[in-house]
Order: C-alpha cells, then structure tokens, then sequence
C-alpha cells in the first residue's frame, strides 16, 4: 500500500495515536520503536505494519527507508527522552546523550527518507516541549535538546520549500511511559493539573487529529510552525 507515513515513537501515547487517526483516514501508518513485543500488539490493534530500530543506530533507521522507498510521504518523529534535574548536577554526557535521541537521531531519520519526501511533496512533523519557550526549573538538559528541534523545524521549513512541509508541536506533560514517574503520585499529578488553565494532563488521544492532518494530503499549506498542545499552559 502506498501513502506510507513513518512514525518513529510509534508505540508512545502520542505516536501511536497518530498513527490511529491516519489509519482512520485512509493511509497506511508504519510504526517504529525497539520493543518488538509492544510493536506487535499495537500494530495489531491497528493493522498497520511495524518496523523495530533503535534510533540510536543509524543504519537501522537507513534499512527502514530503503525497505519503504518510493512510497514515504510524511514522517513523524515521536521519540523523546525526560531527563530532569538542576544544572550544578549535570555533566556533559548527560546534554550529549539528551540531544543524540532527542535532535540527532530525528534528523538522521529526515535524511534517510529525504528523496521520498522530497519526491512525494511530504510532511515532516516533529515533537519539542512547553519547556522550551516557557521555561521551567530542572529543565535545562530536555529544554536544550528540544528548543534545537524548533530551530530545525524553522531552518528545514525554509531549506526544504516549497516541496516538503515542516511542521513541530510542544505538547505539555502527557500522560506516557516517560511521564509515569511524575505522575504516578496523586498529589502531584493534580498539582500539575491546576497549572494548566485546562486542568488537566494531557492525553495521547489530544494529538492524533492535529499531527494525522499536518501529516497528511490535506496540509498543503502550513509549514514552518510550532504548535502548543499545552491545556493553555503557554
């Protein structure tokens, strides 16, 4: 099936609900992540196919595009890592490490897929944070790594026009696996409500339609642009 759109993160709460409303939409979502037992329930639940890789591994994220070529027409990349803690503490490994998952591996992915893209008039969509433009105590190594992603989202939009559209959203804390540890407390989970004027933790299911259409056909457009899913927290 044509219409592929690669969803690197694709197992997450965000990813996978992207890859739920293109699915519901007509086109054919291909689902990425390391844990090959989660990439076969959930393409189950889909059926949609599955790619394993480790985004670490830039030749794994190079087969993928290969194996896909001639039919890639939008790319999201999902993957993310929370790594919190006051600046005095941190070394440098721990801002390398931050912008090798977080930046460098989502550009490897856009270089892999470049030709279909470019070839297909697609859309790139990428994921940053409310941190980067907010500014939040204990933020300073994620915040780093992500407010790179919305310099990336700006420069790719420029230096890809007018056949690829790039577009980036900085959601607030979601309810996802990398969240659990901030949230798992009932006291601080709605502590973190009530900062938000919609006081609530965000939902995976809050970003499908936004992110499937910027995606899609439909967006032909809209590029360049950072989008807030943030309950009104920005």
């Amino acid at each position: 099936m044509k219409k592929k759109i690669l969803i690197y993160g694709g197992t997450g709460a965000i990813g996978f609900s992207i890859a739920k409303s293109l699915k519901e939409q007509g086109y054919n979502p291909i689902i990425i992540s390391r844990n090959k037992e989660d990439l076969i329930n959930k393409s189950k639940q889909l059926d949609c196919n599955y790619e394993i890789c480790d985004v670490l591994e830039t030749n794994q994220i190079e087969e993928i595009a290969k194996k896909h070529d001639g039919d890639v027409i939008g790319l999201a990349y999902c993957v993310g890592s929370i790594n919190l803690r006051p600046l005095k503490i941190t070394k440098d490994i721990d801002f390398i490490n931050s912008f090798k998952i977080n930046t460098l591996a989502g550009i490897n992915t856009v270089k892999a897929s470049f030709s279909d893209l470019n070839n297909n008039n697609g859309s790139i969509l990428f994921f940053s944070t409310i941190a980067v433009q907010q500014g939040f105590n204990n933020h300073t190594v994620v915040a780093t790594s992500k407010g790179a992603i919305e310099g990336l989202t700006l420069s790719l939009a420029a230096e890809f026009a007018p056949k690829i559209k790039v577009n980036c959203i900085a959601p607030s804390l979601t309810d996802s696996k990398m969240s659990q540890k901030m949230i798992s407390n009932d006291t601080i989970r709605k502590a973190i409500e009530k900062m938000h004027p919609i006081p609530k933790i965000g939902q995976g299911e809050d970003f499908g339609d936004l992110s499937s259409f910027l995606l899609s056909e439909k967006n032909n457009w809209i590029t360049g642009q950072i989008f807030h899913i943030d309950g009104g927290r920005s």
